[in-house]
C-alpha cells in the first residue's frame, strides 16, 4: 500500500471535487487529525482536530459545501442560457 504524506500527516482520505480535493490526515507523531483543500498541488485552509470523528465530519462537510457551490453555479449558468 502506498502512503501519501503531507508534512507530518499521513493522508487517510481524499474526496475529489471540481478542480480540487479535500483530504484528511493523521499526524505521524501525536495522532491528531487535519483536513485541508488541495488545488494544483497547493495545500490550503487547514483545519486541525484532536479526534477522528470531528475530522471526518469536517471532511464530509467541506466536500458537500463544494458540491453545493458547484450546483449553485450550474443553476445560475443554466438560468442565463434561457
Amino acid at each position: 500500500m502506498n502512503l501519501t504524506l503531507h508534512e507530518e500527516y499521513i493522508v487517510m482520505a481524499t474526496l475529489p471535487t471540481d478542480g480540487k480535493q479535500i483530504e484528511m490526515g493523521i499526524h505521524q507523531k501525536d495522532g491528531s487529525f487535519a483536513t485541508w483543500e488541495v488545488a494544483d498541488g497547493n495545500y490550503q485552509q487547514t483545519h486541525y482536530f484532536s479526534d477522528r470523528d470531528s475530522a471526518t465530519a469536517d471532511l464530509c462537510s467541506r466536500t458537500l459545501d463544494e458540491l453545493r457551490l458547484k450546483k449553485q453555479v450550474q443553476e445560475k449558468e443554466q438560468g442565463r442560457g434561457r
